[in-house]
C-alpha cells in the first residue's frame, strides 16, 4: 500500500465522516418538524398516525433517489426512520 492509496482512503473516510454529521444533524431536523407537527395536531385533536401520508411519504422518497442505493434499500432506510420518530412521537413528555 503506497503512500498515495493511504492519503486517498483517508480522504473517502473523512468524507464519509462529513456526510454522517450532516445525516444526523438532518435526521434531527427532521424530527424537530415532526414533534411541532405532533403539538399541533394535539392541539387540534387530530389522530398522530396517518397510514395514507406515510405511504406517499415513502414512495416519494423512493421516486426521488437517482441511486446507487437500490429503492428496496431507501424504502428500508425510511421505514427504519419513521419507525424510530413514532417512537419519540409516543414519548409523552416532548
Amino acid at each position: 500500500m503506497g503512500n498515495d492509496f493511504k492519503k486517498k482512503l483517508q480522504s473517502y473516510r473523512d468524507q464519509i465522516n462529513d456526510t454522517d454529521h450532516k445525516l444526523v444533524d438532518l435526521l434531527n431536523e427532521r424530527a424537530e418538524i415532526v414533534m411541532k407537527i405532533k403539538r399541533l395536531k394535539q392541539r387540534e385533536d387530530v389522530p398522530l398516525y396517518d397510514a395514507r401520508r406515510e405511504e406517499e411519504l415513502v414512495e416519494n422518497i423512493a421516486k426521488y433517489s437517482k441511486g446507487p442505493l437500490y429503492r428496496d434499500n431507501i424504502i428500508q432506510i425510511f421505514e427504519s426512520i419513521l419507525r424510530n420518530v413514532q417512537i419519540l412521537e409516543k414519548d409523552e413528555t416532548l
